[in-house]
């Protein structure tokens, strides 16, 4: 198989009626981290284009890459953000109290699970576990913390080898939806597994907040689904089953939380349809909606650059702090490397010592940040956490060290 191919047909409904309506370019995979320069010539990109398709709503990438090639060595963890951490600890706890509080029999699976972070807390809890991951390095990780995870992509017959041994109450998956290329065989699998009295959980960014905020740099290869509950109805619709609950979470910039099982198992709740009304209020039906946002990206992108240049005017040196996927789409898209940056700091191991895809800018500890303060700007990248940094860099602003924040205004704290 190829390393990437071009969607020609939407991938809940199958209509072929699919509108181009952001282009970011040609980048490299967000998460394709460099060990050493020598190795540049390796370095791949790949047009990146978001779709939306006119018959059912549903906002998708056009441009596809190979999931080997994403996700067989995986360098984000789950256990290295203090707020997912804290999320899931929360998270479990509801989903027990709701749905596991009698049930000492059943098995929690987890689709996409990392390095275990939330079935470890499920574990706590004294619930039977099993993740399934397809990045060999995690999957490694959580078993040698003996949590059971199985080394694999999801699909139906996974789920069909996994009932044989095992009763599954709840499914749960975070942000991995949207990595999905084949939503069908996915839901499929789903189906086989929760059967006729169990629950699939899933978190995914809330394509409403993506569009409001500006969150433009969510959107990279390995998210292949920008979701609304528009296309969720009709893609569970055609499998028996059925939204009966939806929660909106604050985490990675706006998420929500959607509760599915058997039509007919539990009754709806009011959530859903106060959600697919503020959708159809808003417009996440028409494509104007999406136009309009493309003009606001690329307003923002000119803005940025802007306020940069002025920075670098004044002598400032500009360093980023965070190495996440959304912080290699912005800058890439922006043009901002290694010659306007002077380093990234991050605090995965995994990624330091590394160098940013495309734009080259080394990542460091934060201690590297030590020295720091009044002719330093740092571009906060990974602005989803951005009250948690700047309480943990206090020293750093009572320096005089500021924060240009980049979404959805360039501004600066």
């Amino acid at each position: 198989m190829s390393d990437y191919k071009i969607r020609n047909k939407c991938g809940i409904c199958s209509s072929t009626d699919l509108i181009s309506i952001l282009n970011l370019g040609k980048q490299p995979p967000a998460n394709s981290l460099i060990d050493d320069l020598t190795l540049l010539s390796q370095e791949v990109k790949f047009p990146l284009r978001l779709g939306f398709c006119k018959n059912c709503c549903f906002v998708q990438l056009l441009d596809i890459v190979n999931k080997e090639f994403l996700f067989k060595n995986y360098l984000y963890m789950t256990s290295g953000s203090k707020p997912i951490v804290q999320h899931f600890n929360k998270y479990a706890k509801d989903i027990h109290d709701d749905f596991l509080k009698n049930d000492n029999e059943s098995t929690v699976l987890e689709i996409g699970s990392n390095d275990g972070s939330l079935l470890l807390e499920f574990k706590k809890l004294g619930c039977k576990i099993l993740g399934i991951e397809p990045a060999q390095n995690l999957a490694k990780l959580a078993n040698e913390l003996n949590i059971s995870t199985q080394n694999s992509f999801f699909s139906s017959n996974v789920a069909k080898e996994i009932i044989k041994s095992k009763k599954i109450s709840v499914v749960v998956a975070n942000n991995v939806v949207g990595h999905i290329e084949d939503l069908h065989d996915f839901m499929n699998g789903i189906k086989i597994l929760i059967g006729n009295d169990g629950i699939f959980i899933f978190e995914v960014p809330y394509l409403n907040d993506l569009i409001k905020k500006l969150e433009f740099d969510t959107i990279y290869h390995e998210h292949l689904s920008y979701f609304s509950l528009l296309p969720i109805i009709n893609w569970v619709n055609q499998y028996e089953l059925e939204i009966f609950d939806i929660k909106k979470q604050s985490v990675h910039g706006g998420t929500i939380r959607v509760f599915i099982t058997k039509k007919g198992n539990i009754p709806q709740k009011n959530s859903v349809k106060t959600f697919l009304n503020e959708e159809h209020n808003y417009g996440l039906d028409k494509i104007e909606t999406y136009e309009k946002f493309a003009q606001n990206v690329l307003n923002l992108k000119s803005k940025l650059l802007k306020k940069i240049m002025e920075l670098k005017s004044e002598n400032k040196s500009i360093i980023g702090y965070g190495a996440p996927a959304k912080g290699n789409v912005l800058l890439n898209y922006c043009n901002i490397d290694h010659k306007i940056i002077d380093f990234i700091i991050d605090t995965t191991p995994l990624k330091q010592g590394k160098f940013t895809p495309g734009t080259h800018i080394p990542i460091y500890h934060p201690s590297k940040m030590e020295n720091k303060g009044s002719n330093d700007v740092s571009l906060l990248l990974a602005w989803n956490y951005k009250n948690e940094i700047l309480e943990n860099e206090k020293l750093f602003r009572d320096r005089g060290g500021k924060f240009l924040i980049p979404i959805p205004e360039p501004t600066i704290i």
